[in-house]
């Protein structure tokens, strides 16, 4: 979570665009915590895929004929790939379960957007709050945050430190991060 009275930054894509199906395809698929896998998506003709802001998202079109709406947790200076993270949930309505099992790289797929109704604010300082896979949209803006000089901070919180997803990407902001994994009392670094 972050607060700020600063006016939002200007969303550089226009509805119509964040409407419109782009394809791409499987690059890379990432275990990055028990039950949790990131995917690597990229153009099938290596052109780059449309500018996004921390927060955004973007709606996985399955094959299965599911859309599945997934926060962009990469970085927005790279537009060669959208990395997203999808925690597997077998009681769900299919989308996640479909991701782990049968996604593979080199899949084409189509996306729309990217959309941004969670837009990283201009502050001085911040104080981010994650739990779970919520830490996915709140990556690059940790990533924004120590790019401008802001101070900030993070709480991070899951069931155990094995579903933590990205602590090793956090590591090297050890003295901003808080971790509190649930089955270890008190806090962990």
């Amino acid at each position: 979570m972050a607060t700020s009275t600063a006016p939002a930054a200007a969303e550089p894509q226009a509805p119509e665009a964040e409407r419109q199906e782009t394809p791409v395809m499987v690059r890379q698929l990432r275990w990055e915590a028990a039950g949790v896998v990131s995917v690597l998506l990229a153009r099938p003709d290596g052109e780059r895929l449309p500018a996004w802001q921390p927060g955004a998202h973007v709606e996985l079109l399955l094959p299965n004929g599911l859309v599945r709406q997934y926060s962009l947790c990469g970085s927005p200076d790279d537009l060669s790939g959208y990395r997203l993270a999808v925690r597997r949930q077998p009681a769900s309505r299919g989308g996640s379960e479909y991701v782990h099992s049968f996604l593979r790289p080199g899949q084409p797929l189509r996306i729309r957007g990217p959309r941004n109704h969670f837009r990283f604010e201009p502050a001085d300082s911040y104080l981010f709050i994650a739990g779970g896979i919520g830490i996915t949209p709140i990556l690059p803006m940790v990533r924004q945050a120590a790019a401008t000089g802001a101070r900030w901070s993070l709480v991070y919180g899951g069931r155990s430190a094995a579903s933590m997803a990205f602590r090793t990407e956090l590591a090297p902001h050890r003295d901003a991060v808080r971790l509190y994994p649930g089955t270890s009392p008190g806090a962990s670094r």
